[in-house]
């Protein structure tokens, strides 16, 4: 009788192998390599072409369930890379990768012989001939890896990350500069380096003491200037942390260029990722995190969002921004608010409009102030109000006016004061109506007195009359009025 258990993987021995990939480019997209291994093929594709040779399927780890769409798919392993494994069969038809060899290629790929990435321009088989997107295998990378140096990451080894392309572009993209020169709030800020910060503004013409009392003595605030942190230094006292050590850094680096770091690094704990284009998000040694991207950034939220920062925070943006708030705009501020405008200021209340008429819907604009008011203005105010304006004003209002003043009223003018009420003019002064009557009136005495001359005529009829006593008196003679004579006294009595 057969023995059952003779058919069983393992139970006839193993066979194990060396060998190289040379195509993974698997028709059943399941992640298999084509590997040439020693001992077993010739290296000459003219004895075993790289299409001839079997399929590999690769051992993933336990972290790996590796079935539907699940875990890390598919394997990541290339043309030119080192593997081990075994054959499942005695016909060595059925090879199982259990694993990768790294090592320090001397030479490139040669694709005119195996145990070589196949692919390249004067590939000896046609059917792997032409400029792959990445390698041949192995070559001199983008990342500046090169044939002759360690397969690991030059992330992950020590100083020598200092000549990873990805490190130096972010070394000389980073937003910074040597220590800054002090600038007012009106000083071109292309004169200094790094990020600035804006600046309160400076009230030269009113009493605003929190805009003029900054530092000791006042006057205009100091624009500040922040910068993007430090990539990974090189040695012990860099900052914000030192260089990564080996083999602390644990590196995942794409064929592209996008990079994981894990770096537990002693004294530089970390975490970075970035994408081939130079975007990347980095967790610092202290808890800080640097995020840069280096094009447009896209952020939904369907939920709600809350942000609490305890600190300060700085924005600076170049361009203009837009918000669009659909619903109630609340704003509460504990402390001051300021606002520095270079240019215009325009504010629209009662922008909305009827969906159906398609007119304006009236918006209204209530402001409350517990302390004092000030504005300086420096040339023209024009105004429009629609409807009637009221104040109530509880003390006194003083205006001071250099030029001159003009009121223009369609309908009446009338002015009551509970106290006295003095005009005084300089020069001339006068008051006539276009039609209608001119009345004056006193409650009591009703005092008319002209430091000169003082004349007046009436077109018609002139009506002067008393209660009681009538008396004109002159400093001199008195004309009778009838013949332009004068009276023999200087005061004429008239009886009513």
């Amino acid at each position: 009788m057969e023995d059952i258990h003779s058919h069983f993987m393992g139970h006839d021995g193993f066979t194990w192998f060396v060998g190289v990939v040379e195509d993974r480019i698997d028709p059943l997209q399941l992640g298999r390599v084509r590997i040439r291994c020693l001992g077993f093929h010739s290296e000459s594709y003219d004895d075993i072409a790289t299409a001839d040779l079997p399929w590999a399927h690769v051992m993933h780890p336990v972290t790996d369930p590796s079935m539907q769409g699940l875990g890390n798919t598919p394997s990541f392993i290339t043309e030119g890379s080192w593997i081990v494994g075994f054959f499942r069969d005695n016909e060595f038809q059925q090879p199982i990768v259990m694993g990768t060899l790294p090592g320090i290629p001397d030479n490139g790929a040669n694709s005119g012989k195996g145990f070589n990435d196949p692919r390249g321009a004067r590939a000896k088989q046609k059917d792997y001939a032409g400029k792959p997107t990445y390698g041949p295998y192995p070559g001199d990378r983008e990342s500046n890896h090169g044939v002759g140096e360690p397969d690991t990451s030059k992330l992950a080894r020590g100083k020598a990350s200092e000549g990873h392309s990805a490190l130096i572009r972010r070394r000389k993209n980073r937003l910074r500069g040597d220590p800054v020169s002090e600038l007012g709030p009106d000083d071109d800020v292309s004169e200094a380096s790094g990020i600035p910060t804006a600046t309160k503004p400076f009230l030269t013409n009113t009493n605003d003491v929190d805009s003029t009392n900054f530092a000791a003595g006042g006057g205009p605030e100091k624009r500040g200037f922040w910068e993007e942190p430090n990539p990974k230094g090189v040695t012990e006292n860099s900052r914000p942390y030192i260089s990564g050590v080996y083999p602390y850094n644990h590196v995942f680096e794409s064929e592209s260029g996008h990079i994981t770091e894990i770096d537990d690094s002693p004294g530089a704990e970390r975490l970075y990722r970035e994408h081939q284009t130079g975007t990347f998000e980095e967790l610092l040694p202290d808890g800080s995190r640097t995020i840069k991207i280096m094009k447009d950034n896209y952020e939904i939220v369907i939920g709600q969002e809350n942000i609490y920062i305890k600190g300060a925070q700085n924005i600076t943006i170049e361009g203009s921004v837009r918000e669009l708030i659909k619903g109630d705009y609340i704003q509460e501020i504990e402390g001051n608010f300021f606002q520095k405008i270079h240019k215009n200021h325009r504010i629209k209340v009662g922008a909305k409009k009827d969906p159906i008429t398609g007119e304006g819907i009236p918006g209204n604009r209530e402001e409350e102030i517990t302390g004092n008011f000030g504005y300086s203005i420096g040339q023209s105010v024009r105004g429009w109000t629609g409807e009637d304006v009221d104040n109530f004003i509880v003390g006194k209002e003083t205006r001071t006016i250099n030029g001159t003043l003009a009121i223009n009223v369609v309908g009446d003018i009338n002015v009551t004061t509970l106290s006295s009420m003095v005009q005084t003019a300089k020069t001339d002064f006068a008051f006539s109506t276009v039609s209608g009557i001119v009345s004056m009136k006193s409650g009591s005495t009703l005092n008319i007195k002209s430091g000169a001359a003082m004349t007046i005529f009436a077109e018609g009829t002139l009506d002067s009359s008393a209660k009681t006593v009538h008396t004109i008196r002159s400093g001199g003679a008195i004309p009778d009025g009838k013949t332009n004579t004068p009276t023999a006294t200087n005061s004429v009595q008239i009886n009513p």
